[in-house]
């Protein structure tokens, strides 16, 4: 609870650290930076102000202009890992908490479908970083499904979502969260 009496969980999607201050000082609790504090470098400084808030803490290659621009890696996995790590430091040296800060290996910011699926085959080895993972593939272009309808979406969301939530990922970011509800609760069934 805040001074806004709040009580559930809001999460606010920005780069712009006057908005995460904003919004934090109105009651929200968790700021998702898909830049990974790269957009705005108060970000981090910002966030460690509120000290019950969390962090999403995203790997984008690029900025949205131009990311999809032919995204290229030496080693993909090794990449994210280590921005991940000089990230949760700084996040860490500014005040924010480990506890509170939650990683996301970024599928579709910078990444090619190879890529994203990497990511998928792999994420498990950022449990390293001892931080939360969060992973959002619902509806995104590696499902290639651009002239599908939303439903039929969710559908091949659903496929690639049960594996992780069999390995227990953290976190999912998803649309159709009820489709979801009745997946986890189905697959907690058969753990």
């Amino acid at each position: 609870v805040n001074k806004n009496n709040i009580q559930i969980p809001i999460s606010i999607d920005t780069r712009n650290s006057k908005v995460a201050y904003a919004s934090l000082d109105n009651g929200a609790s968790i700021i998702n930076d898909v830049s990974g504090f790269e957009f705005d470098p108060d970000m981090p400084n910002v966030v460690g102000k509120f000290r019950q808030a969390k962090v999403i803490i995203q790997h984008t290659k690029g900025n949205p202009q131009d990311m999809q621009n032919n995204p290229t890696y030496n080693n993909l996995t090794d990449e994210i890992f280590e921005f991940l790590v000089e990230k949760i430091k700084l996040a860490i040296n500014c005040g924010i908490k480990k506890d509170n800060i939650i990683i996301d290996p970024g599928i579709g910011f910078g990444k090619t479908r190879e890529h994203n699926f990497e990511i998928l085959d792999r994420w498990q080895e950022l449990r390293a970083l001892n931080c939360p993972i969060i992973i959002g593939i619902s509806r995104k272009s590696l499902l290639n499904t651009k002239n599908l309808s939303n439903h039929e979406k969710d559908i091949y969301t659903l496929a690639l979502s049960a594996p992780l939530i069999q390995n227990g990922i953290n976190f999912l970011r998803v649309h159709n969260v009820k489709m979801h509800r009745t997946l986890v609760d189905t697959v907690l069934l058969c753990k």
